[in-house]
């Protein structure tokens, strides 16, 4: 008998003690929103976005500078994306521009910033005028093989 509570008492704080650890990773891996006031929240609007979502990092010259914040459609029926920056100090110049990249062939999609020479910077709220939208690997594939068969028609 003494055993057996031992063994519950075991099993109920071993119990707890994970629960509580899987409580702090998640609290730490997601974003928390009362620091949003200590990030640079920037909109952007891309023609397409496919495999871009919510958390999806957002780089600049390769680091990782934000992640993306939300994704709505907007105007147009065109994907409304929120990119927040983590350090509301980086200057972000006005003429920035973002595209949609790939990481490797078939890796996750993410956010990246090609900054502009405009002395004026973006401040909180503000769009990113310059988009490059996601490209869809299928679709590259079709255009290389049309081109291949029209080229193969031409030849007599």
């Amino acid at each position: 008998m003494a055993n057996s509570n031992w063994r519950d008492v075991w099993v109920g704080t071993t119990t707890v003690v994970l629960a509580v650890c899987l409580v702090v990773i998640l609290s730490r891996s997601v974003p928390n929103s009362q620091t949003a006031e200590n990030n640079l929240s920037l909109m952007a609007e891309f023609g397409r976005i496919d495999g871009l979502r919510v958390d999806s990092p957002v780089r600049l010259a390769g680091i990782d500078v934000g992640y993306v914040g939300a994704i709505a459609l907007g105007e147009g029926r065109r994907a409304k994306v929120t990119l927040v920056i983590g350090n509301p100090d980086l200057p972000i110049p006005a003429d920035t521009a973002a595209a949609i990249e790939t990481d490797g062939i078939f890796g996750e999609k993410y956010v990246e910033l090609y900054p502009g020479g405009d002395f004026e910077v973006l401040s909180n709220g503000e769009r990113v005028s310059y988009v490059q939208d996601s490209v869809v690997l299928e679709s590259l594939l079709n255009q290389v093989v049309s081109r291949s068969k029209a080229s193969e028609d031409e030849t007599p």
